[in-house]
């Protein structure tokens, strides 16, 4: 088979696994907005995290933690700790907002992100990324469009949970070189493991189901093996076989698998408003990243034209 056939193959595959991250991803807001009925916020977390920090911990091996070192762990709590604050928020906010606007929401990290990088890692934004901006809260406004016009509290303790999603992503840019991914994986969700558990036995009235009715086993059991353990490592895995930009452009899917299944699982109801805004705020998100490629692109085509004229 010729290497750049079989390198196509690589990457649509590596693709496809991305995609079923953004589904598994979807599908945990309607799960954790039942979920959270029956078990507070932060006992939820705590569970979901212990979980798949034991199947990370196998999955790094002793090879992996080796290369943390002292450095290791402690950008490993940092990132944990972002992360933490970025479910919280969203947990939270599934508690008074629809998960299809949870998702959406959620998703606007993917334009934040190059809004932050300026200030924090000398990287300013591209033009791109502001018009992109610009078409996602004009997609916000539709979304959360009342009479008059604001913001629920659960909306905008999902929007502060996009602040700290876009955080986190940075500190990866910034922290994760040379070491094992796995190991640094699992440093961070035992972190938020340890910060849920803290939190849970500080603030609330229980930090253990009392009853273990079969949604909340399952809810455990997607949340943990398959939106933490098997995401982070099918990120870890297949990311690499593709552009970043390509990547990214996956991960917009996650708020549209979101829509789908809280109108599927929760009989939620969107407005017509509501559906224009979400697809304002993904149309934002592909905008924001399809820039870059879609101008080098353009670039190469003068280039050429201008050889061969």
């Amino acid at each position: 088979m010729p290497k750049a056939l079989k390198n196509n193959r690589q990457q649509r595959f590596a693709e496809f696994m991305l995609v079923t991250v953004t589904l598994f991803w979807g599908a945990t807001f309607p799960i954790v907005k039942e979920a959270i009925e029956l078990l507070p916020v932060m006992a939820f977390l705590w569970i979901r995290f212990a979980l798949a920090a034991v199947l990370l911990g196998f999955m790094a091996g002793r090879s992996g933690f080796a290369t943390l070192g002292k450095q290791g762990w402690r950008k490993g709590i940092l990132l944990g700790t972002l992360l933490f604050l970025a479910y919280l928020f969203q947990t939270f906010g599934l508690e008074r907002t629809s998960s299809a606007n949870a998702g959406f929401l959620t998703g606007l990290n993917v334009v934040w992100v190059p809004l932050l990088a300026g200030p924090l890692l000398k990287k300013p934004a591209a033009f791109g990324a502001k018009i992109g901006v610009t078409i996602a809260l004009s997609g916000l406004i539709l979304l959360t469009w009342q009479s008059p016009w604001s913001l629920n509290p659960g909306d905008i303790l999902v929007l502060i949970c996009s602040l700290f999603v876009a955080l986190h992503i940075l500190g990866l840019d910034r922290f994760t070189a040379g070491y094992d991914a796995r190991a640094l994986t699992f440093v961070q969700i035992a972190t938020m493991a340890v910060l849920g558990c803290v939190g849970s036995l500080i603030f609330e009235p229980v930090s253990w189901p009392r009853e273990w009715p079969t949604s909340l086993i399952s809810a455990f059991l997607i949340t943990a093996i398959l939106a933490t353990a098997y995401a982070f490592w099918a990120m870890t895995k297949y990311q690499r076989l593709t552009t970043p930009t390509r990547a990214a452009l996956i991960y917009t899917l996650e708020p549209v698998w979101a829509a789908i299944f809280s109108v599927w699982l929760l009989n939620e109801e969107l407005t017509s408003m509501a559906w224009a805004g979400g697809c304002l705020i993904v149309g934002g998100m592909v905008f924001a990243e399809a820039w870059p490629m879609l101008r080098r692109k353009n670039n190469y085509l003068i280039a050429d034209t201008d050889l061969n004229g």
